[in-house]
């Protein structure tokens, strides 16, 4: 009974570590692509560039699937710990989400949750913004 109890806790000490490293990730993605936006939108205001705008907005678009595909994982994860911590039998130490995890978690409602919509919502609608003034101050009146 008390190997059970000792394997059970390093399966869930395994998970926890695929957990952290998830939010982790997602954390970075964070500062990656504020730090990228920021470089970029600056950089295309002081160049009056409104292509590099846009591709401050693109990038911010491939930043927040890559944060919600983290987000994503660390849920499938998560509901997986919950499942084995509540199991009674043996751990077979699998460490693959079963398909009803998955699809509980689905990428596009992981895209939609409040910590990653507003956010790169918010960098996406500041590169638009930044292109369209950008482009309006480059154009010559006649």
């Amino acid at each position: 009974m008390a190997d059970e109890r000792d394997e059970r806790l390093a399966h869930l000490g395994m998970i926890q570590a695929v957990i952290t490293r998830m939010a982790e990730e997602s954390a970075r993605m964070k500062q990656f692509a504020l730090a990228v936006l920021g470089v970029l939108a600056s950089t295309a205001a002081g160049t009056h560039s409104a292509a590099l705008a846009y591709v401050a907005g693109a990038l911010s678009v491939i930043f927040w699937l890559l944060d919600a595909r983290y987000l994503q994982q660390e849920r499938w994860y998560r509901a997986l710990f919950d499942q084995i911590r509540a199991d009674t039998g043996p751990t077979d130490f699998c460490m693959a989400p079963n398909a009803q995890i998955r699809q509980r978690h689905a990428l596009i409602d992981t895209l939609r949750g409040w910590s990653v919509a507003p956010l790169y919502g918010t960098l996406v609608v500041i590169a638009l913004l930044v292109a369209q003034t950008v482009g309006t101050l480059a154009t010559p009146p006649l």
